[in-house]
């Protein structure tokens, strides 16, 4: 049994996580004009930042079950919030196409439990009767991310560069990690 106020809190910070982690995507998407022109790369080189960042996602996202089990679910997602924003971080700061490449698979091999986890996470928090409320919550927050997060993304690298629309998101990784740290339940 979770209080009423942790719920609450566990909601307000999973769908931080969430979102933040489905936006990712779509941000370097919007970035990749000046992702080119800063690090000198090809069109076809710089695709690869999405799409070896969508491929580590897809690979590490089946051994969420595995992770759990081994790991337990707290820990795998607190940490794995943790890593997903360290590793985004380490995507502003790269200097070259190499290591943000690197930076991008590891951003979504680390990541990839968030989604899977949040949505298990809320569905044995919340009682049966609140979890379409939860659920409709949870949908709408992880929805708007990806269509508000490219608009930020963009005008922050017309005005500074490519790299504030990934330090963007550290600030609210964080605070996600912190919230999931201090409410979610131990397993």
């Amino acid at each position: 049994h979770v209080p009423v106020a942790q719920r609450w809190f566990i909601l307000a910070s999973i769908v931080l996580g969430s979102t933040i982690y489905n936006a990712t995507i779509l941000v370097a998407s919007g970035l990749q004009p000046q992702m080119q022109g800063a690090m000198s790369a090809t069109q076809d080189e710089i695709a690869w930042t999405v799409t070896f960042n969508i491929l580590a996602t897809a690979i590490v996202t089946p051994m969420t079950g595995w992770l759990t089990a081994r790991f337990g679910r707290r820990e795998t997602m607190i940490w794995s919030v943790l890593a997903f924003t360290l590793t985004t971080l380490m995507c502003g700061l790269a200097d070259s196409l190499e290591s943000l490449i690197l930076w991008r698979v590891l951003q979504g091999a680390l990541g990839a439990p968030v989604i899977p986890l949040s949505q298990t996470i809320l569905l044995d928090t919340f009682p049966k009767r609140q979890q379409g409320l939860v659920t409709s919550i949870f949908g709408m927050a992880v929805v708007i991310g990806p269509v508000i997060c490219p608009t930020v993304g963009s005008m922050l690298s017309e005005i500074y560069s490519w790299r504030w629309a990934f330090y963007m998101i550290v600030p609210v990784g964080l605070l996600s990690f912190a919230g999931l740290r201090l409410t979610l339940p131990y397993d």
